[in-house]
């Protein structure tokens, strides 16, 4: 089998399977096969665990099964780390890669280690959701010369900023990747960061190209940051009333229950914290992109698209005295879809 598309829908049955022995194994064949240890990690497991997170937001996969694929594909990794031929000769310098405080998607990161480790970089992967704090203590003891910081989710990019000020105290540039940051990484640009790449493999040929940054592709002309007073102000706002805010949406979604259901709960929770991030940066589109995302992925007794105009109107009138907050309520429910019926 040389076709690597044979090889990910291989891959991702074993994966179906929860069988990590066989996973692993074709893995190896691969490798064995002459197929290039970046290929058999981008386009194998990275692209069969996209896949993973399609099924589990269509509904075909639960939680435990995709949780279950992550290990196994984490598992995967360091075989191939292992089997691989041994990597370029080092001396292009030291990256330190790090998922932002609250990530706990550590794959991709782990990923992006073993590609720029294949590239002749000394990578420390320093895990899933580093503190901000600690990551500053790390950087001046042992001062790489790159951090490259991932994330998956917009609601963590407050936690980006507060890792990027860590890092430029010290003079070390960031490199960002991971949906976290948009599709285009506008929002590496808004928390301050160097530089965004898309993948693994764009990241590697930005650090190969140039080790010391910016990298982003306009870096001459600068850019707007996020964080300003206003961003800052009302970010810390929704931080503290999160709970209360969390409340006061599930009695607007629906008010003849009692408590929230866990799922109600939980979607209410990360609704509280896009439209922080949102205003964070202040970029309409990134809420909107959570509220787009509502009814999209099915889970049951979660937040339903019916429910949203009552609760951005609740949080809208609880939030009164955070105008740009407000703003963006109200730009969200005026693009909600008409009532059906």
């Amino acid at each position: 089998m040389t076709d690597i598309g044979a090889r990910r829908t291989a891959y991702l049955e074993r994966l179906a399977a929860a069988d990590e022995a066989g996973a692993v194994a074709v893995a190896v064949d691969a490798l064995d096969a002459g197929v290039d240890p970046e290929s058999v990690l981008l386009d194998v497991v990275a692209a069969a665990q996209r896949e993973v997170g399609d099924r589990w937001a269509a509904g075909e996969w639960t939680v435990v099964q995709e949780h279950v694929a992550t290990h196994i594909s984490e598992r995967v990794v360091a075989a191939v780390a292992r089997h691989a031929p041994a990597p370029r000769p080092g001396g292009t310098g030291t990256v330190a890669v790090a998922c932002l405080d609250g990530e706990w998607h550590g794959l991709p990161a782990r990923l992006l280690a073993e590609v720029l480790t294949r590239h002749g970089w000394s990578v420390e992967f320093l895990g899933a959701s580093v503190p901000a704090a600690q990551l500053a203590t790390h950087v001046h003891r042992v001062g790489p010369d790159v951090v490259a910081i991932s994330s998956s989710l917009p609601s963590r990019l407050p936690a980006a900023r507060r890792m990027v000020e860590a890092c430029r105290a010290t003079g070390t540039p960031v490199l960002a990747g991971g949906p976290a940051f948009g599709a285009d990484g506008r929002w590496a640009r808004a928390v301050g960061a160097d530089g965004w790449a898309p993948d693994a493999r764009a990241a590697a040929a930005m650090l190969a190209a140039d080790p010391d940054g910016p990298w982003h592709a306009d870096a001459a002309e600068g850019g707007a940051t996020a964080g300003d007073r206003t961003g800052r102000e009302e970010q810390g706002v929704l931080h503290a009333r999160r709970a209360e805010l969390v409340r006061l949406a599930a009695a607007a979604a629906r008010p003849d229950d009692g408590d929230p259901t866990d799922e109600l709960a939980d979607d209410l929770g990360h609704l509280v914290d896009f439209l922080a991030a949102a205003v964070f940066v202040d970029d309409p589109a990134l809420f909107d992109g959570f509220v787009s995302w509502v009814g999209s992925v099915a889970i049951p007794a979660g937040l339903r698209v019916a429910e949203l105009a009552p609760v951005l109107d609740a949080l809208a009138a609880a939030l009164a005295d955070s105008p740009r907050t407000v703003r963006l309520l109200r730009e969200a429910h005026g693009g909600l879809p008409a009532p059906v019926g």
